[in-house]
């Protein structure tokens, strides 16, 4: 019986290590999220300035025409460099969240555990009688 006791404290100790390692797998997982939609984001306006900026039709010289070229090539590599890092935090996004999954399916494990733990215990103990009360007047 003090065996099974000290079992289900070890257990419960190990639901509450899951339960924080679920935690911090959540909130790894929400950051990683956050990122990507900031990139995505940023991927976006990149995008929408290289778009906005047309030359001019009229008083344009070649200088001019070569530096609108190079603004919007260089806007163009952010743009690109931005594709590759949405890519690389995407794909750590998806592997957050296997790592959830992972901590979600451990700690319901454990939950399962400490109850049956906790049921063998009360099925060992003996079952309680309720008290009864005493009619010492016979009324």
């Amino acid at each position: 019986m003090k065996q099974d006791r000290h079992a289900l404290q070890r257990l419960r100790r190990l639901e509450r290590v899951r339960e924080v390692a679920k935690q911090t797998a959540v909130m790894e997982s929400a950051e990683a999220e956050g990122t990507l939609g900031q990139l995505v984001a940023l991927r976006d306006r990149t995008r929408a300035i290289a778009a906005s900026y047309r030359p001019p039709v009229a008083e344009t010289d070649g200088g001019d025409l070569r530096r609108m070229r190079a603004f919007v090539e260089g806007v163009g590599r952010l743009t690109g460099q931005t594709e590759q890092d949405i890519t690389a935090a995407q794909s750590r996004a998806d592997a957050l969240r296997g790592d959830l999954a992972a901590a979600q399916r451990r700690l319901s494990l454990a939950s399962e555990r400490t109850i049956r733990c906790r049921k063998a215990l009360n099925a060992e103990r003996p079952a309680e009688t309720p008290a009864r009360r005493s009619n010492w007047h016979e009324t």
